[in-house]
């Protein structure tokens, strides 16, 4: 959990997030990420990712299912895992695309530059 101080009242305002990375199978990693992806968090999710997309990595799952806000700063941690990926010849989709994430995706036209699956399973059937 991150907070920062932006709320009119001089509170904190709390950001929840909180990412998992697990090994589906040699070479494939599954990066959860759940809660807000926003200014607060988007360093946090930039961490998980990166580390992720590394050889001998051949494919990077990014399972959003849980994240409840996506802003653009987190549509750049998906650019930027994109990019990272390609250098790296890591084969990159997103799972479990839920509303917060597909209408930041749809409404930038960054959609249709990821693969993307609605479960890691099938993820894993279609590669």
């Amino acid at each position: 959990m991150t907070s920062q101080p932006e709320s009119n009242d001089g509170g904190m305002i709390r950001t929840t997030f909180s990412t998992v990375t697990e090994v589906l199978e040699n070479g494939v990693l599954l990066v959860r990420l759940s809660g807000e992806i926003d200014i607060a968090t988007t360093e946090f999710a930039a961490e998980a990712i990166r580390a992720a997309i590394a050889p001998p990595t051949r494919l990077v799952l990014i399972d959003v299912s849980a994240v409840t806000f996506c802003s653009s700063a987190g549509l750049g941690n998906l650019v930027e895992a994109r990019t990272l990926a390609g250098r790296h010849g890591i084969d990159l989709a997103l799972v479990g695309v839920g509303r917060p994430v597909d209408r930041p995706l749809a409404v930038t036209g960054l959609g249709g530059q990821f693969r993307i699956f609605s479960s890691a399973e099938e993820a894993l059937r279609e590669r």
